[in-house]
């Protein structure tokens, strides 16, 4: 039978957290608090971990969705759940989709065809001219 933990046990600065903490880990090692990172090498301290994050199929702790009215059909989007079928539905993304970048090579990238595209109709429109009044 699995014993249920409160979360009032789970918090780190409680005298229940540093008992379990000793019971674990033996009363030799101090209790070490701050934010880590699982790397190949084992555990360690965020800031000084070397490496390369893998995200695609890591586990990923989220904030909590805020609530908004949709701008394109005006219903309240209160999920995460409702975010991604009203996205399906509509043919959109969100921004925060995309890494930091993203949304100025895609405008390069346009700018670049569009330029191309418009040497082309040049091309074709001074051929045509040409050949049109000789």
């Amino acid at each position: 039978m699995m014993t249920k933990i409160s979360t009032t046990d789970q918090k780190v600065n409680t005298k229940k957290f540093e008992n379990n903490f000793e019971a674990i880990f033996g009363k030799d090692k101090p209790v070490v608090r701050g934010s880590f990172i699982q790397t190949e090498d084992g555990i360690v301290p965020r800031g000084t971990a070397n490496f390369t994050p893998r995200y695609e199929g890591s586990a990923a702790v989220l904030k909590p969705h805020e609530a908004f009215r949709s701008p394109i059909d005006g219903k309240m989007i209160e999920s995460r759940k409702q975010l991604a079928e009203h996205n399906k539905r509509h043919g959109v993304t969100n921004s925060a989709d995309y890494s930091g970048g993203y949304i100025e090579r895609k405008a390069h990238e346009r700018n670049r065809k569009g330029q191309e595209y418009l040497e082309q109709t040049r091309r074709s429109d001074i051929h045509e001219a040409i050949s049109k009044f000789t």
